[in-house]
């Protein structure tokens, strides 16, 4: 498999995604302003152009009226000339020609400009005024001008004066009509002209709609792209520290591993990581991640590997080859590296490293080759190599493959054990200290496992790594619940009973409705029942256990702290726990005979468990010494070999049911039976 790579955009999509830039929305928005602005100036022009237009027309028409006017005078003037001098010269004929000559081209452009047009009957008048004048006009010229000038004069001037009128009322009405004109195509092109604005201006709110809908568009496109490509990332890379995480890493295991070249899977842990999580924050608990991690990828690389971050503390890189002093230069180099101080916010961070090795050579020599077998190997090199101490590495080896070999047998067989009952029931007394009778017992379990006793210390952790670890705690949880609500019935007595439930069942509230069921099913009283939490145990999500805590304690259970000194240890844990009872572990005993300040731990532990209002149980009693001092001590119930070993749940109640005085032969010593 190719490691992740960014999908390439198309043109395309980079020229749409411009504008989801500032610059683009306004470049583009700049654009559609200068094309409104253009068009509009452009009808403005055009509205000027019409105007002038009709100015135009309107200055031809009365321009060719005054004219006429004009060439009527002139044609006066000329006759008026022959009078005065009692004859037509030849001069004076030729010019009176001339004259009746544009006259007759001014009124022939009179009758084209209103043929057809009915409506300008001053108009009429003027043109046969106009008529008139040329008819006396062009008799003169063709009878030769042999009448007498003065006769010719006035009839000219009669005609010429009641032509005049005619043109003088027809101008003025014609002046009026193309103002009335003007002003009605005026307020035309005016509309026009707010109407385009109106539309420009709808473009432009519409157009800018469109646009900001646009860049709505693409940048939602640019962060989906960005969302699938985060997730894209994320599916294959880790997001803290940028290595690839499990799914790649075990995509490109196991193409080296089809290829058949050797190579070696190593596999790191940070020693007390939370340690540092809990002093400094996981602010430096993430810098501390990504330093490490900076240091795995690098050392793999400089080997020619790779590296990945698998979750959590835990790292892995896969090593070409499988020379054992090349692997171990390279786990040398990590651990010195690793173990160098980081400062961060002026503070001083610190930790080591635990790794194990494994190398597909020797894995193929023994058992199918595969990646989840590979990874299994070099987990349990780094179980082994943890044991050793801190900062240290461990290969696979052939002591480690037996090992290996009977925890894979082991966890290949708990689920049929589980399902074929083979789990057996073991009961542990706990007694008054005061006068030593049994009050309840502890339910543990063990694996009949062919002729083999599997202890539990053996298949527990297997079970929480298998995910079975639920059906075991449930199996334990009912067996024992039946058998002694059965013997409590029969014999009238209250004998409690505790068992552990692993950390995994305060995940999902589903635990609480199985309480409920066994409880309803074997008839127990729920005050009866105390279920244990490991304290060595860790729980993450103390909001949510909490919720279960109190669901169990709203049916009637109990909850103690079991094995109170091994782990977490801290009142914080008690408060949030919310515990009815606290088991001090064997640990603490053991030398509380001989060590004072043992004995000071003990005594202030149970100081505490009363202020608290809990219940205190010690376990790990051994002899009558011990029994002695922690009663001394103030507590009060207790548990161990010196009041009896566990013993199958068949036997320890028939050894309370009468007339058995004796406790079965796996008890080191007898104490009574309940009163």
């Amino acid at each position: 498999m190719k490691p992740y790579q960014p999908r390439t955009r198309p043109i395309l999509n980079r020229v749409l995604d411009g504008f989801a830039t500032r610059a683009g929305l306004f470049l583009t928005l700049g654009t559609l302003f200068a094309i409104c602005l253009v068009a509009g100036i452009y009808f403005q022009h055009a509205m000027q152009r019409t105007k002038a237009v009709h100015e135009l027309f309107k200055d031809r028409q009365l321009r060719n009226g005054f004219v006429s006017m004009s060439d009527l005078q002139r044609l006066n003037l000329i006759a008026l000339r022959s009078a005065r001098a009692g004859r037509v010269s030849e001069q004076d004929a030729g010019d009176f020609s001339a004259a009746a000559d544009i006259l007759y081209v001014r009124l022939d452009s009179f009758r084209r400009v209103l043929d057809g047009r009915e409506d300008l009957p001053d108009a009429r008048n003027a043109i046969r005024g106009l008529e008139r004048v040329l008819t006396i006009a062009d008799g003169a010229i063709a009878s030769g001008f042999d009448g007498p000038p003065d006769a010719l004069a006035d009839a000219l001037f009669q005609a010429s004066d009641e032509a005049r009128r005619w043109l003088v009322i027809y101008l003025d009405e014609m002046r009026q009509l193309q103002d009335v004109v003007l002003d009605d195509q005026s307020r035309a092109v005016h509309q026009q002209h707010l109407v385009v604005w109106f539309n420009l201006l709808v473009l432009t709110l519409f157009g800018s709609v469109m646009l900001l809908l646009l860049r709505r568009e693409v940048l939602a496109r640019h962060a989906r792209r960005e969302a699938e490509e985060r997730a894209a990332f994320l599916a294959y890379f880790d997001s803290l520290t940028g290595l690839p995480n499990r799914i790649q890493f075990q995509d490109r295991i196991e193409e080296m591993m089809e290829a058949g070249a050797p190579m070696t899977l190593l596999l790191a842990d940070l020693d007390d990581f939370k340690s540092i999580n809990d002093t400094h924050g996981h602010s430096a608990g993430d810098a501390v991640l990504k330093y490490v991690a900076g240091i795995i990828d690098r050392v793999a690389r400089e080997a020619g590997g790779f590296a990945a971050r698998l979750g959590g503390d835990e790292f892995a890189a896969a090593i070409p080859g499988d020379d054992a002093i090349g692997l171990t230069q390279v786990c040398q180099r990590i651990a010195d590296a690793v173990t160098e101080e980081l400062y961060f916010d002026r503070e001083t961070l610190s930790t080591s490293t635990c790794m194990g090795l494994a190398t597909t050579t020797q894995l193929a020599a023994r058992m199918a080759s595969n990646f989840d077998t590979l990874s299994r190997v070099a987990d349990f090199a780094l179980y082994a190599a943890k044991e050793i101490g801190r900062n240290c590495y461990a290969f696979y080896d052939e002591e480690l493959e037996i090992r290996f070999l009977k925890r894979r047998a082991l966890l290949s067989d708990l689920p049929g054990a589980i399902a074929q009952g083979d789990l057996r029931v073991y009961l542990q007394p706990k007694v008054r200290l005061d006068g030593g009778e049994i009050y309840g017992f502890e339910a543990l379990v063990r694996w009949q496992r062919g002729d083999e006793m599997v202890p539990p210390s053996d298949f527990v952790a297997l079970a929480e790594e298998a995910g079975l670890i639920n059906d075991i705690d449930l199996y334990v949880l009912r067996e024992t619940a039946t058998k002694l609500g059965r013997w409590n019935a029969e014999h009238g007595a209250a004998i409690s009973f505790s068992a552990n439930l692993s950390t995994m069942n305060f995940s999902s509230p589903r635990i609480v409705r199985e309480v409920g069921d066994v409880l309803e099913e074997s008839g127990l009283a729920p005050e009866l029942l105390t279920l244990e939490i490991t304290e060595s145990l860790e729980i993450r999500d103390w909001d949510n256990a909490r919720r279960i805590i109190d669901a169990l304690h709203a049916l009637g259970c109990k909850i103690a702290i079991d094995d109170f000194g091994t782990g977490f240890s801290s009142l914080a844990y008690l408060r949030a726990a919310a515990a009815d009872e606290l088991k001090i572990d064997k640990t603490l005993v053991d030398e509380i005979g001989t060590s004072e300040e043992a004995r000071f731990i003990v005594d202030a532990v149970v100081e505490i468990a009363d202020s608290l209002q809990m219940a205190v149980t010690v376990e790990g009693i051994e002899s009558a010494e011990q029994a002695q001092i922690v009663r001394s001590m103030g507590a009060r119930n207790g548990q161990g070999y010196h009041f009896g070993r566990p013993a199958p749940i068949d036997a320890a109640l028939a050894a309370l049911s009468p007339p058995s005085e004796a406790w079965p032969a796996a008890a080191v010593g007898g104490y009574p039976r309940p009163a």
